[in-house]
């Protein structure tokens, strides 16, 4: 995709050197790793819920000599907690909200991340907006209201990031 190089050069770059990265619910993401800042010494666990995904990832990880595991997870119930610099939380709390409402706040309390990058589709897979922007901009913040975060808002073509320093 086209808009990846800008979405992580934009909101990841000017962290500095990125050595490690959770990627929550990460269907492809693993994927976009070339687009992404990180140091040579980098390691990236990436968790979703289906075996298929994971499998392929390990593969994926295994070819490219990429110091990373892809791992089987249902976040509803239990989220990865160990600390990393950086989690990637994309286009994830809308999905898991359709499950469970208070999915998102819970997610985003038990993710021991220095750095949260949490997005949200800005357009409807029919291409409309419909308010999604405004919508998910004003959840996002009820979410994180009270938090001693660190939020920087960006917008790109289908996607609204939230980079999110908790330290």
């Amino acid at each position: 995709l086209p808009i990846l190089e800008r979405i992580f050069s934009e909101t990841l770059a000017p962290i500095g050197p990125i050595h490690s990265v959770l990627d929550i619910a990460c269907g492809l993401n693993p994927m976009s790793i070339p687009w992404m800042s990180l140091e040579r010494d980098f390691s990236y666990q990436a968790v979703d819920i289906y075996v298929d995904l994971i499998e392929f990832l390990n593969l994926y990880f295994k070819h490219f000599a990429i110091n990373g595991k892809a791992g089987v997870a249902d976040v509803l119930q239990s989220s990865p907690s160990h600390p990393v610099q950086v989690a990637l939380i994309m286009k994830t709390i809308p999905c898991l909200e359709q499950l469970d409402k208070q999915a998102g706040g819970k997610l985003l309390d038990a993710i021991q991340a220095e750095i949260m990058l949490v997005s949200f589709p800005a357009r409807s897979l029919g291409g409309r907006s419909k308010g999604m922007v405004q919508n998910y901009e004003a959840h996002f913040h009820e979410l994180i209201r009270g938090k001693p975060w660190k939020i920087d808002r960006f917008e790109f073509p289908g996607e609204l990031v939230f980079r999110v320093q908790t330290s």
